[in-house]
């Protein structure tokens, strides 16, 4: 089902502000936290596994067979799991955890026609020239970016590396309670990308599949939302 997006959504108060840039100073940082968890025997998390992965790899797969998707660069592959859905000519994985990427690396060893690297945020140019591709994606990582500054870094990366077209699977909604993780922070990232990259528009939001069929509580729906060059 598509949904026309909104660009109504509230500011947050002087004191949100401050409390969420006080939350950050106590949080390790997205890279340390990711590390952790993937060295300490954790995965992606439920997103990349059973019905949540098949519905994501339904929605791409269908994507790269309609608009002739030759080649994929993922920002944010994690552990791997659901690239095993996915149909894709050619795919390049990238992760700012090391572990990740060599859990990725090692379920895919056969495979030549994937490769993985540790993701550099900070080497802007090398990533735009290096993993250029026709569709770049990001799945359930957009939300996970505490950090403003990771978080302007990492959609500029993503904005960069496409060729034509850019496909987030996030929420969509600015949430500035406290009641989500340390590592989970919620935003009206359209907005963000209407203001720093004008020559993007966004082409199509597709639900979520529980959308309709499951209360959604005090968290904001997941969905994906599809982007094209102007």
């Amino acid at each position: 089902m598509l949904k026309k997006p909104s660009n109504d959504y509230p500011k947050p108060s002087a004191l949100t502000q401050f409390l969420i840039r006080l939350r950050q100073l106590f949080f390790p940082g997205s890279q340390d936290y990711w590390e952790k968890r993937y060295s300490l025997g954790g995965n992606s998390g439920k997103g990349s596994y059973g019905k949540n992965a098949e519905f994501k790899s339904g929605i791409l797969n269908n994507f790269v067979r309609q608009n002739n998707i030759n080649s994929v660069t993922e920002y944010g592959c994690g552990d791997g799991n659901q690239l095993t859905y996915a149909e894709y000519p050619h795919y390049t994985g990238l992760d700012i955890s090391e572990q990740a990427v060599k859990l990725s690396s090692a379920l895919f060893l056969k495979d030549p026609s994937k490769k993985f690297f540790i993701y550099d945020p900070s080497d802007l140019e090398a990533n735009r020239q290096k993993f250029s591709a026709d569709l770049v994606i990001s799945l359930d990582v957009i939300y996970h970016l505490v950090e403003d500054e990771v978080y302007r870094t990492y959609l500029t990366n993503v904005f960069n590396s496409s060729r034509k077209f850019v496909a987030i699977y996030s929420s969509n909604e600015d949430v500035y309670g406290m009641l989500h993780s340390r590592h989970v922070r919620h935003r009206k990232f359209t907005s963000d990308i209407e203001e720093w990259f004008p020559a993007w528009e966004l082409k199509e939001t597709i639900e979520n599949f529980k959308a309709q069929t499951e209360p959604i509580g005090n968290e904001p729906s997941i969905d994906f939302f599809i982007f094209q060059s102007c």
